[in-house]
């Protein structure tokens, strides 16, 4: 155990995983490197069964910091949060997901603020996708739709919980995680609650926490689905689920619809088709004004030399929309059951579905 050089700090950082060996081996790598080092790492394993559990168990830190780790099989991250935290013994926490990637100072900028000032409660991190760690083509297509893909945090930023700090008594405060979403949108329900509870935050600008993403289409699908199936669960952004869910329906059914009542206006009613020219003229005008929309992601998508941008760009954003509103409804109407808490919570904090 070496300890020459390092600086510590009355931290305790917490993170989850589940089968991530090599994420873990990457991860302690990391946090060993931080100009300013937790006293006490905790991490809770989901039930790995690729060798991250043993990993965690038999992992011998090369500086002098407490690890905790713990195993409850089956559970998901919101629950895998709170078991780390409760077994925290420091006040301050730091949170992040093993998986990313992390620059030396990124610890140190979380948890400074809180070290300096007795009264501040949080620090919400700031993160960022860098365009050199991206796996594949798909990725560099879901680059190009953002002019910057990045959060850069401000004291009133929904920070996620792959880069955030704050006070175990706040944690307490606001009940810790919402344990009955089934998989995501607990860092969001987090921060939404954390904003309505109190305005003793500060952010750290700098994004030094780097997200990874996936390499396929089919996975990118997955996680929108899977997100907004969590913000569905927890019934926040309603606006998004009805209006972009309604655009799209109303463009993907305005063209098969169009030609059903044109064929009826033409060939049982002998007339032109009136009413279906216009659904179809509906249906062309709403595809469209999206692709002009997505027309600067393609221009990005080429300058950095990519090729298909022209199919690849609106199929993707079709494809994402349309898992991400599924995935939405679904949680939503199944959330009506088994999120009540959640949903309870956020109403009593005054947190708008909308």
């Amino acid at each position: 155990m070496a300890t020459s050089g390092a600086r510590y700090a009355p931290v305790s950082l917490v993170t989850t995983v589940l089968n991530d060996l090599e994420g873990c081996r990457a991860f302690f790598a990391a946090m060993e490197r931080q100009t300013l080092c937790p006293r006490e790492i905790v991490v809770v394993d989901g039930g790995s069964r690729d060798g991250t559990w043993e990993f965690l168990q038999a992992y011998c830190p090369r500086l002098d910091y407490r690890l905790v780790v713990a195993r409850e099989d089956g559970c998901n991250v919101a629950r895998g949060r709170n078991l780390a935290i409760q077994r925290a013994t420091h006040d301050i926490i730091v949170s992040t997901d093993v998986g990313c990637q992390w620059d030396d100072r990124w610890l140190e900028e979380l948890a400074a603020p809180l070290l300096e000032d007795a009264t501040l409660e949080a620090v919400m991190g700031s993160w960022m996708v860098r365009y050199e760690d991206l796996p594949d083509v798909w990725a560099r297509v879901e680059f190009a739709m953002h002019r910057e893909f990045a959060l850069r945090a401000t004291a009133t930023a929904h920070a996620s919980s792959r880069a955030i700090a704050y006070r175990k008594r706040l944690w307490e405060r606001l009940g810790g995680y919402p344990e009955d979403l089934t998989l995501a949108a607990d860092d969001m329900v987090f921060a939404l609650l954390l904003h309505a509870t109190t305005t003793r935050v500060a952010g750290a600008p700098t994004p030094r926490c780097f997200w990874e993403r996936p390499a396929t289409l089919r996975r990118f699908r997955r996680e929108a689905e899977r997100n907004f199936f969590g913000a569905g669960e927890a019934d926040i952004w309603r606006t998004y689920g009805l209006l972009v869910g309604g655009r799209l329906l109303a463009e993907i059914l305005a063209w098969p619809v169009g030609l059903l009542v044109s064929a009826v206006e033409i060939v049982w009613l002998g007339r032109l088709p009136v009413i279906g020219g216009l659904l179809l003229l509906a249906g062309a005008t709403l595809t469209a004004l999206r692709l002009w929309r997505l027309r600067t992601a393609l221009a990005r998508y080429r300058e950095r030399g990519g090729h298909g941008g022209w199919w690849r760009i609106p199929l993707f954003d079709y494809a994402t929309k349309w898992s991400a509103l599924r995935g939405y409804w679904r949680g939503w109407w199944q959330g009506r059951r088994r999120c009540r808490d959640c949903r309870q919570r956020l109403r009593r904090r005054g947190v708008s579905p909308w």
